[in-house]
């Protein structure tokens, strides 16, 4: 639980803080991007919720926080309204899951609906309220890993859902030996109807994208969003692999179709195919 206490005095006055335990993940950038910013490398309230809506966007956040460092101290009465809704809707048949994990920094995951069965996207935390939820829009077929690093709760999703886990044979380690579909090699896969596996090395030796309808990209921590910049990048900071083989690998992207892309982290961002592409061309 957030303290008080330890509130970060660069947020403003009221009853929503963020403490100091933030790590910085960027998850209630997209959630409530009118009520928190970045500040010194810590997220901050800018702005205290005014309606419902707002109240239920900072009710979700605290909920996301896979560190637990944002809290009210006087809850006032439209925080205890606030009806949560997650998965939130983000485009038709596309889901933020929220209820983000610590042990994948905070690492957003998606879910997609699909006419032969959902889809999970990397791993949230597995909370009671979202699993339920998900167990009203039909459950999860498979559970696609982008890479080794945002699996969180994937073994406890497998045991409730009965899902399939998939994942790249050069991403495997100790706790995902007994994922059911092992992807091999440097070619795409067809896991369902338009739905298709990008391996794409640099972050992790065995990362791979999903591609969606031609439209949708979920990236994983291959590629990233910076909002205040509007702007696709890629971290050589955080390259645990190669960072050359990132950028041979950001090439290969650039022979599909997508209008949507979905990172691990940074929020989403929907702009026409060319623009998105424009700002992978210039990562170097």
């Amino acid at each position: 639980m957030a303290k008080y206490d330890l509130r970060n005095n660069e947020s403003v006055s009221g009853s929503l803080f963020v403490d100091t335990t933030c790590i910085d993940c960027e998850t209630c950038f997209h959630i409530g991007p009118d009520i928190f910013e970045e500040k010194k490398n810590l997220s901050v309230v800018v702005r205290q919720p005014e309606t419902l809506q707002e109240w239920q966007r900072a009710k979700e956040a605290i909920l996301s926080c896979p560190t637990n460092s944002i809290g009210v101290k006087e809850a006032p009465a439209a925080f205890r309204d606030a009806v949560v809704k997650l998965p939130r809707t983000i485009v038709d048949g596309i889901y933020f899951c929220g209820y983000t994990s610590p042990d994948s920094f905070g690492a957003t995951s998606y879910l997609i609906r699909h006419p032969q069965g959902n889809i999970l996207v990397d791993s949230p935390r597995f909370n009671a309220q979202l699993v339920s939820e998900i167990e009203k829009m039909g459950g999860i077929d498979l559970m696609f890993l982008t890479h080794k690093d945002d699996v969180a709760d994937h073994k406890k999703f497998r045991e409730h859902f009965k899902c399939r886990r998939v994942i790249h044979k050069d991403d495997l380690s100790p706790d995902t030996a007994d994922c059911e579909i092992v992807l091999e090699g440097s070619q795409p896969t067809i896991l369902k109807s338009n739905l298709i596996t990008i391996p794409t090395p640099g972050h992790s030796l065995g990362h791979m994208c999903l591609l969606y309808l031609d439209r949708y990209l979920f990236t994983g921590d291959h590629l990233f969003y910076n909002r205040e910049e509007d702007k696709i990048y890629a971290s050589k900071s955080f390259n645990w692999y190669s960072w050359d083989e990132q950028l041979k690998s950001n090439t290969r992207l650039l022979d599909y179709h997508f209008e949507w892309i979905f990172p691990g982290h940074g929020g989403w961002v929907h702009k026409d195919s060319e623009k998105l592409k424009d700002d992978i061309r210039k990562i170097k």
